[in-house]
């Protein structure tokens, strides 16, 4: 810890996670970006095929994503 406490401790990691690096900047103009409620529909739950395995990506109850296998 850097011994400047909780609070200030908490607010540096929270500006240095709200900062974007360069390639989020640079990659998110040309990556394709869909709401998480579209690609889930109302039941907030997506089946998804990957190389012929079977993966679930759903939403918890604290409205968070999850991807299982």
């Amino acid at each position: 810890m850097s011994g400047q406490g909780p609070a200030k401790e908490r607010d540096r990691r929270r500006d240095v996670q709200e900062e974007p690096c360069a390639l989020e900047r640079s990659a998110s103009s040309t990556v394709q970006t869909i709401s998480s409620r579209d690609l889930l529909g109302e039941r907030g739950v997506l089946r998804i095929e990957h190389d012929g395995e079977f993966y679930t990506l759903r939403i918890t109850r604290n409205n968070r994503l999850i991807l299982t296998k």
